[in-house]
């Protein structure tokens, strides 16, 4: 009796899709996409653009976290295009009563392997951070320069049990920060006591356990506090990253070394260099 052949299963394509309103004109919208400096406010750490199809954007958050895409798409306050070996990235505009939507599609993903899923869920959530970023800068800090400081520890912990560690009460804040259902909850007001002995306040951006968590902070003019764990199981890398405006660099340097310090205790014992 023969055996049936089988052959294997295609790779399941699909497409991250984000939409989100700015109360800012489409032209200043455009220009926080495509103008290096504007760039800056909301997402990498450095940025050159040669503008136009055929152009390049390159984005760094340093040596490690660096690389070019090739403009594809360029219809100045409308639509935006990248590409690269493994991803399209696509911005739409639309002018609406004085604001503007702004749609992201990022195709080129694909299922099944486990590396693909987590770089899926990965960016997934690091877009709904950045997206935050971008209507923070330009509705509340327009025209303002960021500064930034992203203390970060790696660990062998599993994604679960890092974010358990990091939520857990005399962490990061002397209260237990709990579950998205409960008390903080996307867009609710909150009121916390850091364990490097600072009380804050403002409003819950998002939580997305076991992958972070998004802060406005009041205290620290309006910034930005995101808390992030990166990478597969057993690399984790813990993150925080705190967007600045109108602070001094010896304000924000002085934060990083105090919350790099905490993340280090947080996580001693389950460490790796």
């Amino acid at each position: 009796m023969s055996e049936e052949k089988t052959t294997p299963a295609e790779p399941v394509k699909k497409a991250l899709r984000r939409e989100i309103e700015i109360a800012a004109p489409v032209e200043e919208v455009w220009k926080a996409l495509t103008d290096p400096q504007e760039l800056t406010k909301w997402f990498p750490l450095e940025a050159r653009i040669t503008p136009g199809v055929g152009g390049s954007l390159f984005l760094s958050w340093g040596p490690a976290w660096e690389g070019e895409t090739q403009i594809v798409g360029w219809e100045p306050g409308k639509r935006f295009a990248c590409q690269d070996k493994l991803a399209l990235i696509e911005w739409t505009l639309e002018a609406r009563g004085g604001k503007t939507i702004l749609r992201l599609v990022q195709s080129g993903f694909s299922s099944g392997a486990a590396w693909e899923d987590e770089w899926f869920d990965s960016t997934t959530f690091g877009w709904g951070f950045m997206l935050v970023s971008l209507r923070h800068a330009l509705e509340r800090h327009r025209g303002q320069t960021r500064l930034v400081a992203w203390p970060k520890v790696k660990t062998t912990l599993s994604r679960e049990e890092a974010y358990r560690k990091l939520a857990a009460a005399g962490a990061l804040f002397t209260q237990g920060f709990g579950d998205p259902g409960g008390e903080y909850r996307d867009g609710a007001e909150y009121a916390l006591t850091t364990e490097t002995g600072e009380n804050i306040s403002g409003e819950v951006e998002f939580v997305r356990p076991p992958r972070g968590f998004c802060l406005r902070v009041s205290q620290w003019n309006d910034a930005l506090l995101w808390a992030s764990i990166e990478g597969t199981s057993g690399e984790l890398e813990v993150q925080l990253w705190l967007s600045a405006f109108g602070l001094t660099p010896a304000v924000v340097g002085s934060w990083e070394n105090r919350w790099r310090q905490k993340l280090e205790q947080i996580f001693s014992g389950s460490v790796f260099r």
